[in-house]
């Protein structure tokens, strides 16, 4: 009964993987990065000429307002607990640590 389960666990898993591997291996066929690739050169290539364009007129260039940066946020519940957890196990071992070298000094300077 224990072996059965650990197949069904496993078959999910890999299932799990491999249709995440179809799903990149058909965005990839489908073009989508080039796609993505190709918008942000033609954006580049757009600011380049508007800024070439204000330069020629004698405007006041401000390189920020040429720059289009996509801020994404990727923070949800599980990168927040990820990284508090992160900290806190982070803090414990610095703690360890130093409280291993105070001992260990401690113990050469008797």
């Amino acid at each position: 009964m224990k072996k059965n389960k650990k197949n069904k666990v496993f078959r999910f898993i890999f299932m799990v993987f491999f249709m995440s591997f179809l799903v990149i291996y058909f965005s990839e066929l489908a073009g989508y990065y080039e796609y993505q690739n190709y918008k942000k050169a033609t954006l580049t290539e757009e600011q380049i000429r508007k800024f070439e364009h204000d330069v020629e007129e004698g405007k006041e260039v401000d390189l920020n307002k040429y720059l289009v940066m996509e801020e994404k946020s990727y923070k949800n519940n599980l990168s927040k607990i990820s990284n508090d957890l992160s900290n806190a196990i982070s803090n414990i071992v610095q703690d360890g640590v130093e409280n291993t070298f105070k001992f260990l000094s401690k113990l050469i300077d008797n």
